[in-house]
């Protein structure tokens, strides 16, 4: 579905490149994994698919060549590290206005909020304070706030950094039923290794350039 041909990004206009020709394909209706030590490019490497850093190079979404982050509009959603939620906002309120902002049908928007709280797990804890949810809570908050547009590809940044195995956990099973029933598909970036095992497609990213791109079999 995302791809992208001999990408780079230099820190100065013909200085020094932090991404280097990288050119590589992400799988459609799947869960793509991106690896690589701490300062190799990996977010650099998404940044620039979605048109947040200045590049060179080609970027395509389902065949179409994507002259910039305004073409991704509707079709992409990016999922911060951090929920970017108002803390004094209850769940259900800040899933509310986000639907307010994304769905012009009135009539659908319960049905939709009900669907997005079950579909994270936080149907419970609806009238909670965003202020006083776990980090897991508040990692899955943040794809249901992206979840509302209903699109086709996410781009996860490191939603399962810092969580204990059992949230990491959660999050990916939530991810792989999103991918069986929704077919959609995800980019995410990670660090734990051990969870590899979830995911259908693995990029790894070393000194600016993509170096690897297959199964887990294949890597290892």
């Amino acid at each position: 579905m995302l791809s992208c041909k001999d990408l780079s990004v230099e820190l100065t206009p013909g200085g020094v490149r932090i991404l280097d020709r990288a050119s590589g394909h992400f799988k459609s209706k799947a869960l793509n994994a991106v690896i690589g030590p701490s300062g190799c490019g990996k977010t650099t490497l998404v940044k620039a698919m979605l048109g947040l850093s200045p590049r060179v190079g080609e970027v395509y979404f389902a065949g179409e060549l994507v002259a910039d982050s305004a073409a991704l509009r509707g079709k992409l959603a990016f999922v911060p590290q951090f929920s970017i939620a108002q803390e004094h906002l209850s769940v259900g309120e800040a899933l509310g206005y986000a639907l307010d902002l994304c769905v012009t049908d009135r009539s659908i928007k319960p049905s939709r909020l009900v669907e997005i709280l079950k579909r994270i797990g936080l149907d419970e804890h609806c009238d909670k304070r965003v202020g006083s949810l776990s980090g897991g809570q508040l990692r899955r908050l943040g794809l249901g706030l992206e979840l509302v547009g209903d699109p086709q590809c996410m781009v996860c940044d490191e939603v399962t950094s810092g969580l204990d195995p059992r949230s990491e956990d959660l999050i990916l099973t939530m991810l792989q039923r999103l991918r069986d029933e929704k077919e959609k598909t995800f980019l995410c970036i990670i660090h734990n290794l051990a969870k590899l095992d979830f995911f259908d497609w693995i990029t790894v990213v070393f000194e600016g350039a993509v170096v690897f791109q297959g199964t887990l079999d294949a890597l290892l």
